[in-house]
């Protein structure tokens, strides 16, 4: 499992660093360091389309700035980071990703201490209370289905409705995020929650490697239920035409994208800038127009409903326990069907 392969390069990262303060004397003091840097470097998990959106507004408020972009997903950018870790090169000044990965990041003192003047503006819960990251969006879990094949009034809404034994074999699910597994142990309690889990592993969910993936074939037909998707992915595929939409299942549990400053930045006035730029009104109601659910109060959101259901927001401490999950979970449910 590549996951474990990650944690035990952290554990090989020579010498833990001594966190750095990265505080700003001044918004003012911040600008003119950032003029004088004149670079970023960002390391992004986002689709190079949505990051390029945002990059191009934020090159144009602060042209002097040049800015250089990495992308791939959550657990290539953060194997990524750690080779270069261990090889003594820092070469991030700003890292998106997810909760899990910004959790190692902090953990392994990679993440510089920044609290932003905007994760004031932050729905409660999406910032970290020391400052070492804030969420820019965030990921609510939904059950998605096709709406070919499944009448809303038919797709399931609660633990028990997925263990009819008509939707054997016709539900999907992303085994690569044990997190939703995770939530529900702990939910439930370990004991319940296990002896549901194994129930649920008798219906042979149909295991596939990606939300990306798992949502087209929702919309190709190949199963008429997604078990845990994220609300965007759902969003995407409807707006292009997919037959595709989604339910909450309340309380929705959800997880985000953190945002952090390097603690080696090499330019860290600019790394601020960034950040701030992503958690201000301008850079939220951007990220708002790509169907994603901003963190910040005020900020409409293009994916009707989603403002009106109860939210459990990720526990970022989990991810100590990740290893584990996922060998719960694979013990479950097994590895992918195909």
């Amino acid at each position: 499992m590549a996951w474990i392969g990650v944690c035990l390069l952290f554990a090989a990262v020579i010498g833990v660093l001594p966190p750095m303060n990265l505080q700003a004397s001044g918004s003012e003091a911040v600008l003119e360091g950032a003029r004088k840097e004149g670079k970023l470097v960002v390391y992004t998990s986002m689709t190079v389309d949505q990051a390029q959106k945002l990059n191009n507004a934020f090159s144009a408020k602060y042209p002097f700035i040049q800015i250089g972009m990495f992308r791939a997903v959550g657990e290539r950018l953060l194997t990524k980071i750690m080779t270069e870790a261990q090889a003594g090169r820092y070469e991030f000044d700003v890292v998106q990703s997810a909760e899990t990965q910004a959790y190692f990041l902090k953990k392994k003192n990679l993440l510089g201490k920044y609290l932003p003047a905007e994760a004031k503006h932050l729905h409660k819960g999406f910032f970290d209370s020391e400052g070492y990251w804030s969420a820019v969006y965030m990921m609510p879990n939904v059950i998605g289905y096709n709406t070919r094949m499944v009448k809303r009034n038919e797709v399931p809404r609660s633990d028990e409705d997925f263990l009819n034994p008509k939707w054997k074999g016709k539900i999907g699910m992303d085994h690569t995020k044990p997190e939703w597994f995770a939530w529900k142990l702990k939910r439930m309690g370990e004991e319940k929650g296990m002896a549901y889990m194994k129930k649920l592993g008798a219906q042979e969910l149909r295991l596939y490697a990606g939300l990306t993936i798992i949502t087209s074939l929702l919309a190709a037909g190949e199963f008429p239920l997604v078990l845990n998707t994220y609300v965007h992915n759902a969003e995407d595929a409807k707006r292009k035409g997919a037959p595709v939409d989604w339910v909450a299942q309340e309380p929705v549990f959800t997880k985000f994208q953190p945002i952090g400053v390097g603690a080696r930045a090499a330019h860290p006035n600019a790394a601020k800038l960034f950040v701030e730029f992503m958690l201000s009104e301008e850079g939220q109601k951007i990220i708002a127009s790509f169907g994603r659910v901003p963190t910040r109060i005020g900020i409409p959101t293009a994916v009707q409903g989603i403002d009106k259901v109860n939210f459990v927001v990720d526990d970022i401490s989990a991810g100590d326990d990740f290893n584990k999950s996922y060998e719960l979970f694979r013990n479950v449910f097994g590895g992918p069907k195909s």
